[in-house]
C-alpha cells in the first residue's frame, strides 16, 4: 500500500507557504500552473471534495503577492548576476589578468582579437609548404 497521504486544506495551506517562501519553487510551481490548460485540470488534477482546482493559466501570477513576485524577480537577478560574474572571471582568466581589471567588453574584445590572432595564424601554417626532411 502507498505512503502518500492526501493533504487536506489545513496543511495544504502551510505546504504553499513553504513553496512561496522558495523563490526558485514558487517560481517553477508558478511555470507548471501558468502551462496548465483545462483539459490538464480535469486528466492529472484531483481536487477535492467541494473543492475548486487550482488556479492556472497565463493569469496565475497575479494573484500571487506582490513581495513574492519581487523575490522571485531578485532570485533571477542574482542568478544572473551570478553567470555574469563567473563569465567575466572566466574572461579575465583567458587574458590573463586579474578580474574586474578590464571591463566586460574590453575582455569580449580581447578574446576576439586572440582568436582572429589564431585564426590568421592556422591559416599561415596551411599555407606554408611542408618542410622536407
Amino acid at each position: 500500500m502507498s505512503d502518500h497521504i492526501q493533504l487536506q486544506p489545513p496543511d495544504y495551506h502551510r505546504c504553499l507557504d513553504t513553496v512561496f517562501a522558495s523563490p526558485t519553487a514558487c517560481r517553477a510551481l508558478l511555470q507548471r500552473l501558468a502551462d496548465m490548460t483545462e483539459h490538464d485540470i480535469h486528466s492529472r488534477w484531483s481536487p477535492w471534495q467541494g473543492q475548486e482546482p487550482p488556479p492556472h493559466g497565463p493569469q496565475v501570477a497575479d494573484r500571487i503577492p506582490a513581495e513574492v513576485r519581487l523575490a522571485m524577480v531578485q532570485a533571477e537577478l542574482d542568478s544572473s548576476r551570478e553567470i555574469v560574474n563567473f563569465q567575466h572571471r572566466e574572461l579575465a582568466a583567458v587574458m590573463d589578468v586579474p578580474p574586474m581589471q578590464l571591463s566586460y567588453v574590453e575582455l569580449i574584445v580581447g578574446v576576439r582579437g586572440i582568436l582572429a590572432d589564431q585564426r590568421r595564424r592556422i591559416v599561415e601554417l596551411e599555407a606554408e609548404p611542408p618542410l622536407d626532411r
